[in-house]
């Protein structure tokens, strides 16, 4: 049987709607552990990959798992300002406000899936940016585990991270510009 695409837009009330259990979820994060709001977030990677989800849950649950481990990488190094907001969106997974009960097959997890999409869309630079890092760091270097290669992949990825993060200031800074003249699709989550 051939794939079949089905599509649907959010009217601005249902994104208003959706972005307010986010932003409620943001602001209750500055009261919680860092570390239970990443074990929330992995928890439910794992608790959808398990139950064997449609394609379009999967790519918004590898999405998540990025968003997690931007955190969690040491050598990324996420700044501080932008660790918050990953943590403040992911605060929404430890205490979901599940519109679709998980249950149902097919459907449990959509409403999950649009909140990753939504989190994942406002913070697509630096996703994009970490996943460029990532990259970076599987080919950097050759013998990596020998002291020479270690002190080596350490400069290339202290250079590397310099010039990701000037790269999504500017993009970052560009679509700022085109908020300010209209031009701009999407509205601020913070």
């Amino acid at each position: 049987m051939a794939d079949l695409k089905i599509t649907f837009t959010l009217s601005s009330k249902d994104v208003v709607h959706l972005r307010r259990l986010i932003r409620n979820a943001t602001n209750a994060a500055a009261k919680e552990d860092p570390s239970s709001i990443l074990g929330a977030a992995e928890t439910l990677a794992k608790q959808v990959r398990g139950a064997q989800p449609p394609g379009y849950v999967l790519e918004r649950v590898q999405k998540l798992e990025a968003l997690v481990g931007m955190v969690q990488d040491e050598e990324y190094g996420i700044l501080p300002a932008v660790q918050k907001k990953v943590l403040g969106a992911l605060a929404y997974f430890a205490h979901p406000t599940d519109l679709i009960p998980d249950a149902i097959p097919g459907l449990g997890f959509l409403d999950d899936a649009i909140m990753v999409e939504l989190i994942a869309q406002d913070l697509r630079h630096e996703l994009a940016g970490y996943h460029k890092f990532c990259d970076y760091r599987e080919s950097a270097v050759q013998r990596p585990w020998t002291d020479v290669g270690k002190k080596r992949l350490k400069l290339l990825l202290t250079e590397k991270r310099k010039q990701i993060r000037e790269e999504i200031r500017r993009k970052q800074a560009r679509d700022a510009e085109r908020s300010k003249s209209g031009g701009s699709f999407l509205k601020a989550l913070w």
